[in-house]
């Protein structure tokens, strides 16, 4: 039992680690930190966000995502706006700069994900995205209970 565990451990890491070590180095292809291309994905892909919400969908520190966005503000790429339902919240919006900047970027790596999506097929998709939000769900549950 110990030793099936072991392996699946090892080869669960493996492959995720591999996957973000994927898009780490289209990143660097693209010519742009991991930190700021995933700040990008992730404006995209969700909308507009607070800089906490970014460092929980990408994983970064606050100093992290504070820099990007910082630099993103200075390059005219987004912008801080005032939240609607919290008045002290600052939601990071693409300007249209940014926008065209981030599709530059994203519209190949998109093309590449669309592919292997359907070459994979919908079924073995929907079976992994359902497989790894149930290893998040009880990986965070056992985590908090052994706080």
């Amino acid at each position: 039992m110990e030793q099936l565990f072991r392996k699946q451990q090892k080869d669960f890491s493996s492959v995720w680690s591999h996957t973000n070590i994927l898009y780490q180095k289209w990143a660097e292809y693209m010519g742009i930190s991991y930190a700021a291309f995933m700040t990008l994905y992730g404006l995209d892909v969700r909308g507009s966000m607070t800089q906490k919400n970014i460092c929980d969908f990408c994983g970064f520190t606050k100093q992290t995502v504070n820099g990007v966005v910082h630099d993103f503000v200075k390059q005219g790429y987004v912008s801080l706006e005032t939240g609607r339902r919290d008045r002290r919240e600052k939601l990071v919006v693409f300007t249209e700069k940014g926008k065209a900047y981030a599709k530059k970027l994203l519209a190949p790596l998109y093309q590449t994900e669309q592919y292997v999506f359907s070459t994979i097929g919908d079924e073995k998709i929907s079976q992994m995205i359902d497989t790894i939000d149930a290893f998040n769900t009880l990986l965070e549950k056992r985590l908090e209970e052994a706080k």
